[in-house]
């Protein structure tokens, strides 16, 4: 109850997930003030019920003010509270719904709801939207070494990074094992392609440490599109062309961020004779 106090009065709630403390409570306020009325609504009552017993209200409250001053801020007040306990709980029911248990990032059901909302409002504003499609380099090996449960506290380290790294705009979601997927609004695949390449440069400088002391280094591959025309490309086709880049940049050796334009034969030549 303490806890729960605690996060009614900081505005900030605390689900199983790492959900930023920033996100609002649309449930909670919009509850406390449908139970802050309804708390007003039966002092109102109260008042009605007294004038049909034939009892006057005014000369009931001018010989007891404090006695109703008590009752009708006790009525409010609990009326209140009430509702920011129920609408939290609504919140917190949406968040486990569209978020994934593990990481507490989006989950793919949130993803494809944001992308086709982008695609109605990108119609309208003619703007760029860009996939990122990120997955971790040999994860199945920490799996096998070091087994299941470090390898999920590796994936929650990830999706941490992830999370911080993700713009207000942004939606980072796992959608499913070692893939993540960032979806950028209004984002040309060259600032995508440059917020791929920091997220990889910092995870592969960003070590994990086991509780056995056990250091795990680990890298990412990322592929990356983006589209302006909202009807000729569907967010299933944007998703297609990032998967592609991405596996391309599996091919050309790991550790890289791949873009739909430079999957041309002229620079994936280039890339490989750099490699050689």
């Amino acid at each position: 109850m303490t806890k729960y106090i605690n996060e009614l009065i900081t505005g900030r709630y605390q689900p199983t997930t790492n959900t930023p403390a920033s996100e609002k409570h649309p449930n909670r306020n919009k509850r406390i003030i449908q139970f802050f009325l309804f708390g007003m609504a039966v002092d109102l009552l109260l008042i009605v019920a007294e004038f049909a017993a034939g009892i006057s209200p005014l000369e009931d409250i001018h010989r007891h003010p404090w006695l109703y001053g008590y009752i009708f801020l006790i009525t409010v007040v609990a009326f209140t509270f009430f509702g920011a306990m129920v609408g939290s709980r609504e919140d917190q029911l949406e968040k486990l719904a569209l978020r994934d248990p593990l990481t507490g990032l989006f989950n793919s059901r949130y993803l494809w709801t944001r992308m086709e909302e982008q695609w109605a409002t990108g119609k309208r504003e003619k703007s760029d939207s860009s996939l990122i499609l990120f997955d971790l380099d040999f994860f199945k090996r920490v799996n096998d070494r070091y087994g299941h449960p470090v390898g999920d506290e590796l994936l929650k380290h990830i999706g941490n990074i992830l999370q911080h790294a993700a713009r207000s705009s942004d939606v980072a979601a796992r959608i499913g094992g070692e893939e993540f997927v960032f979806f950028l609004p209004n984002t040309s695949e060259a600032t995508a392609a440059a917020i791929a390449e920091r997220i990889r440069d910092t995870i592969s400088r960003t070590a994990l440490t086991t509780d056995k002391k056990h250091r795990i280094n680990i890298t990412i591959s990322a592929g990356v599109a983006s589209t302006n025309d909202y009807n000729s490309t569907i967010p299933r086709t944007l998703y297609a062309e990032a998967d592609k880049s991405l596996y391309l940049a599996k091919e050309l050796g790991r550790d890289q961020v791949v873009t739909s334009t430079s999957r041309s034969k002229k620079n994936v030549q280039k890339k490989v004779e750099t490699r050689v």
